[in-house]
C-alpha cells in the first residue's frame, strides 16, 4: 500500500455501512446539530384592563438543539408593544426570556396583539406569540362621538354628552378644552365618583364658508388610568344663499 494515497473503502463496504447504520441515522446525527427554539407558551391572556393601563408578561424559550440558536430580530404588529430580549444568542440547553409590555392607551374590547421572533431555527425561522386580553373604558362616554347635520353657518346648536365612571377610584377633571373657537364646551361636574356620572353641554357654531366642521373636545384627568378623554365632533354645514357664488353675466 502506498502510504501517500488516502485509503478508499471498497463501494461493497461503503454500501454496507450505511445499511447499518440506515438513513434515520444520518439524519439524526445532523438535526441534533442544528439550533431548535422551544417555547413554553406562545400565548398569554392578560385579561381585563383599563384603557391607559399597561399588561406586561414575560415569554420563556430555550435552545433544544445542538447548535447555538441566533434570535434575529424581533418584530411587533403595532407600536403599542415594547419587548426586551435578555439574549440574542443561546448555546444548547440555555433559555432565555422575552419582556413584553402592551400600552393600551387609545384602546377598546378585545386586543390581539402578535410579536414575531425570528431566529436561525431552520424549522421555525419565525414564532408568533400573542398578547390578549380586554381593554375597558374607566369612563365611558355616551355618546362616544358627536355628529351634526346641516348646520347654518352663524347658528348655535348645543348637544349633550353623558360621562359615567365605571372605575374603582375618584378621578377628577382638569379645565376643558376645545380644539377649535367654533365648539364651547362644559362640564357639570368638576369629577367622578366611582359609579357617577356627569354631563359635557356642547355649543357649536360653524362659521360662515365651511362645508363641514370637525373638532375635538379635550378633558384632563386626574386620578385615571388615561391622561384624557378625548371626544369628535364633526357636523356638515349648509351653505347659506349669501356665501353661494352668483352666475356669471352674460
Amino acid at each position: 500500500m502506498n502510504p501517500s494515497r488516502p485509503f478508499l473503502y471498497p463501494p461493497a463496504l461503503l454500501i454496507l455501512l450505511v445499511a447499518l447504520l440506515g438513513p434515520g441515522s444520518v439524519r439524526a446525527e445532523t438535526a441534533k446539530a442544528l439550533p431548535r427554539i422551544s417555547i413554553e407558551k406562545t400565548s398569554h391572556n392578560f385579561g381585563q384592563i383599563f384603557s391607559g393601563e399597561k399588561a406586561s408578561h414575560v415569554f420563556s424559550f430555550s435552545n433544544s438543539g445542538g447548535a447555538p440558536l441566533v434570535i434575529e430580530k424581533v418584530r411587533h404588529s403595532c407600536g403599542c408593544t415594547a419587548t426586551v430580549l435578555s439574549s440574542t444568542t443561546l448555546a444548547p440547553g440555555a433559555t432565555g426570556q422575552l419582556q413584553s409590555t402592551f400600552s393600551s392607551t387609545g384602546f377598546f374590547d378585545e386586543v390581539v396583539k402578535t410579536i414575531y421572533l425570528y431566529s436561525n431555527d431552520p424549522d421555525h425561522p419565525v414564532v408568533q406569540l400573542h398578547l390578549r386580553g380586554v381593554v375597558q373604558q374607566e369612563i365611558v362616554t355616551r355618546p362616544n362621538r358627536v355628529s351634526l347635520d346641516k348646520m347654518i353657518p352663524e347658528k348655535t346648536v348645543t348637544s349633550q354628552i353623558k360621562l359615567v365612571h365605571n372605575g374603582k377610584n375618584n378621578i377628577s377633571f382638569g379645565p376643558v378644552q376645545t380644539t377649535t373657537a367654533e365648539l364651547k364646551a362644559e362640564l357639570s361636574s368638576t369629577g367622578l365618583s366611582p359609579g357617577g356620572s356627569a354631563t359635557v353641554t356642547l355649543a357649536v357654531t360653524p362659521q360662515p364658508g365651511k362645508r363641514r366642521f370637525g373638532g375635538f373636545v379635550i378633558i384632563p384627568l386626574h386620578g385615571a388610568h388615561a391622561k384624557e378623554i378625548r371626544i369628535p365632533v364633526y357636523a356638515s354645514v349648509a351653505v347659506s344663499p349669501s356665501s353661494q357664488t352668483p352666475p356669471s353675466q352674460p
